[in-house]
C-alpha cells in the first residue's frame, strides 16, 4: 500500500512540475513582452512623411522614460475639445538639453508640430513646440541638424570674407 501511495505522489509531483513549468513559461512570456509594448518602432506608429500642426493649451508635461508626453487640449471650430498626446524622447534625453518639469507649464498656449499617428488618433511624434512669443523647442536631432547647418554657413561666410 505504501508503494501505491508513493506512485501516486510521484504522479502528482510530475503533474505539479509540468503545471509549474507551463505557468513559468506563461509568466516569462508575458513579462518578456512588456518592454515590447512599452517601446515601439517609430515607423510602425507614426507617419514619417507627414507633419501635422495643432494649437492648444498644454495641460501636462510628463517627463518619463522611455518617452515623455505633452498633453494638449485642442479646441476645434465647433468648440469640441480633442486631447492630443505629443510623444517625445525620454526624460534623460530632454534633461540633457535643459528640460525640467517646468519647461512647458500647464495653461500655456502651444503649437505642436510633428508626425501624426498612422491610426488617425490624436497622437504625434514631436518635431517642434512653438510658444506664442515665437520661441521654439526642437526635437534634439532636428536641433542638432540646424546647429550643424548654421556652423557650416558660418564657415562658408568666413571663407568668402577672406
Amino acid at each position: 500500500m505504501d508503494r501505491d501511495n508513493h506512485k501516486l505522489s510521484a504522479g502528482s509531483r510530475a503533474r505539479s512540475a509540468t503545471s509549474l513549468a507551463i505557468y513559468a513559461v506563461l509568466v516569462f512570456g508575458a513579462l518578456a513582452g512588456c518592454p515590447v509594448l512599452a517601446h515601439h518602432s517609430f515607423a510602425a506608429v507614426f507617419d514619417p512623411d507627414r507633419l501635422v500642426s495643432v494649437t492648444g493649451i498644454a495641460t501636462r508635461l510628463e517627463l518619463s522614460n522611455p518617452h515623455a508626453l505633452l498633453h494638449v487640449e485642442v479646441t476645434n471650430d465647433s468648440g469640441e475639445i480633442a486631447h492630443w498626446l505629443v510623444e517625445m524622447p525620454g526624460k534623460l534625453s530632454l534633461a540633457r538639453r535643459g528640460w525640467t518639469d517646468d519647461t512647458v507649464m500647464p495653461g500655456t498656449t502651444v503649437t505642436a508640430i510633428g508626425n501624426p499617428a498612422r491610426d488617425g488618433s490624436t497622437l504625434m511624434w514631436w518635431q517642434r513646440i512653438q510658444f506664442t512669443d515665437g520661441t521654439e523647442l526642437l526635437f534634439p536631432a532636428l536641433a542638432d541638424q540646424l546647429a550643424i547647418e548654421e556652423q557650416r554657413r558660418e564657415r562658408v561666410r568666413r571663407a568668402r570674407e577672406e
